[in-house]
C-alpha cells in the first residue's frame, strides 16, 4: 500500500477532538460518566536537568491494578487515586487545575484541550476492541532512553522501556520514541462490536445493528465481503495474501477492523502464507522488495544488518526479509554453526531476540512482524515489514535508509524531506 493512500484508514480510525463538550459527549459513548468514579492514575516521571519532569501516564476506571510505587534515582513509577463525583468532572478538573501527586512532581494537566481517540482492533487487544484516548501533557522528551535500573531496595531492571511498558499496562509501548511518550492515556473497552478471523472462517458478534464489509485477496483472486448477519465466511487462511475487513454501525462507524495495510497493526497473515508462495518469492531473488541473509548473529556489528534492512523495507514499499537464505538464493535454513553456538538452535529464541532488537532500534517499531517457518524442510526467520506512515529511523545513529532496487541505501536529504512531507500531509490534512 501506498504511503498516501493510508490516510484513509487513519480518517476512519482516528478522531480528534478539540471542544470540551466534544469530548465529554464522546466518553459517554462507552461509559456513564455522570456517577462518582474512582481514578486510578499510574504516572512515570524522569529526572533531567535538575528537575522532575511528566513522562507517560495511564488512567484507569473503576479498576484497581497493583499499586506498587518504584523510585529510582532519575525515574520514579507512581500510583495515585482519586475519588470524583463523575467521570465528567474528573476531565474537567484535569483540563482546568491539573491533578498533583505531590509538590515534588509536575502538575498533571494537557497543554490544550486537545484529544486523540484511537481504535486499537481486536487482533492487538486482549478481550475487545480497545478506545484509546491521549492527551498532551508536555512535548516529548529526547532525554529518555533505554537504560538498566537498580536504587536501594528497589527491584533491578535491565531495560527502563519494559518496566514502563509493564508498570503502566501497555503492552504495545516498545520505545523510547512512542507516540505517547509526554501523554496522558485513557484505554476503555468498545463492547459494541468485534471481528473474529481463525481456521474456522470470518465472522462478527454485536450488540446492535452492525455491517462487515471490506475484501479478501487470495493467490489466484480477490473476494468482497458484504454480510449484515452474524454467519461465519469461509475463509482459506493458508492461500490468503492480504485482508481489509471492517465492522460498521448505523452510522459507519468503524467498531473493529482486520487489515494487512496498516503498519501499527498489521494482521500478522505470514504465519498462514503458504509455503508455496514463500518458495515462489525465494525463487524470484533479491529485489526491492525481498532480502536474504544466511544467518545474522548478536554477537557482532553484522546484527545492524537486521535494523537496516527493515528501515529501509518500512520506508519504501514494505518487504520481506529471509534469514536462513544465502545470497544465491539457495535455502539453507538456520543451520547448528553460529546459530547453534548463540541460540543452542532454539529459533523461537531467536525470532523474540530479533523482535525487541526492532522494537528498541526503530523509531516505528510497529511496521513489521517476525515468525519462523518451515520452507522445504529447512527452518528460516521471515520477518515481514509494512510500509511506515512516516520517515523511520535508526534511534541510535538518527540514520535513514530506504530501499534502492535489492540494496538498501542511506536516504538522501531530500528523500528524508519527502518521507517527513508523508507524515505531515497524512496527520494535518486527514486527522484534524
Amino acid at each position: 500500500m501506498k504511503k498516501w493512500m493510508l490516510k484513509h484508514m487513519y480518517d476512519r480510525i482516528e478522531k480528534n477532538y478539540n471542544k470540551e463538550s466534544d469530548i465529554h459527549s464522546v466518553f459517554e459513548k462507552y461509559i456513564d460518566i455522570k456517577p462518582p468514579k474512582k481514578i486510578t492514575l499510574k504516572l512515570v516521571f524522569n529526572y533531567f536537568n535538575n528537575d522532575w519532569h511528566f513522562l507517560i501516564g495511564k488512567a484507569y476506571i473503576d479498576e484497581q491494578p497493583v499499586e506498587t510505587d518504584l523510585i529510582y534515582p532519575d525515574l520514579v513509577f507512581l500510583s495515585m487515586t482519586v475519588e470524583v463525583a463523575s467521570f465528567e468532572e474528573f476531565i474537567s478538573t484535569l483540563q482546568t487545575e491539573g491533578i498533583s501527586y505531590s509538590d515534588k512532581y509536575p502538575v498533571i494537566k494537557p497543554e490544550n484541550l486537545s484529544w486523540k481517540e484511537r481504535l486499537i482492533p481486536k487482533t492487538h487487544s486482549i478481550k475487545q476492541p480497545i478506545r484509546s484516548f491521549e492527551t498532551r501533557i508536555v512535548e516529548n522528551s529526547n532525554s529518555f532512553q533505554d537504560k538498566k535500573l537498580f536504587a536501594y531496595q528497589q527491584p533491578y531492571s535491565s531495560s527502563s522501556i519494559e518496566s514502563v511498558r509493564d508498570f503502566i499496562g501497555m503492552e504495545s509501548f516498545q520505545s523510547s520514541s512512542d507516540s505517547r511518550v509526554g501523554k496522558l492515556v485513557i484505554e476503555m473497552l468498545d463492547n459494541r462490536g468485534s471481528l473474529l478471523l481463525d481456521d474456522n472462517g470470518l465472522k462478527f458478534t454485536s450488540s446492535e445493528p452492525a455491517y462487515m464489509t471490506g475484501e479478501l485477496q487470495y493467490l489466484e483472486k480477490r473476494v468482497l465481503i458484504s454480510c449484515d448477519d452474524e454467519s461465519s465466511i469461509d475463509v482459506d487462511l493458508n492461500e490468503l495474501k492480504s485482508i481489509d475487513v471492517f465492522l460498521l454501525n448505523q452510522e459507519s462507524e468503524v467498531l473493529d477492523f482486520i487489515t494487512t495495510s496498516h503498519y501499527e497493526f498489521v494482521f500478522p497473515l505470514i504465519n498462514k502464507e503458504s509455503e508455496y508462495e514463500l518458495v515462489k518469492l525465494i525463487q524470484a531473488g533479491e529485489n526491492e522488495k525481498v532480502e536474504f541473509k544466511q544467518f545474522i548473529g548478536f554477537n557482532d556489528s553484522k546484527k545492524k544488518d537486521i535494523d537496516k534492512t527493515v528501515c529501509a523495507f518500512s520506508n519504501h514499499a514494505g518487504g520481506i526479509l529471509f534469514i536462513g537464505v544465502n545470497d544465491d538464493g539457495v535455502i539453507t535454513g538456520l543451520e547448528s554453526g553460529e546459530f547453534g553456538k548463540q541460540f543452542k538452535n532454539n529459533i523461537e529464541e531467536y525470532v523474540e531476540t530479533i523482535a525487541k532488537y526492532l522494537k528498541e532500534r526503530l523509531s516505528i517499531n510497529n511496521c513489521f512482524n517476525v515468525s519462523f517457518q518451515n520452507i522445504c524442510g529447512e527452518q528460516l526467520v521471515v520477518v515481514e515489514v509494512s510500509t511506515a506512515n512516516g520517515c523511520n529511523q535508526i534511534i541510535a545513529d538518527k540514520i535513514v535508509y530506504i530501499r534502492k532496487g535489492a540494496s538498501s541505501m542511506q536516504a538522501t536529504p531530500e528523500e528524508i524531506i519527502n518521507l517527513y512531507a508523508v507524515e505531515k500531509f497524512s496527520n494535518e490534512e486527514y486527522f484534524s
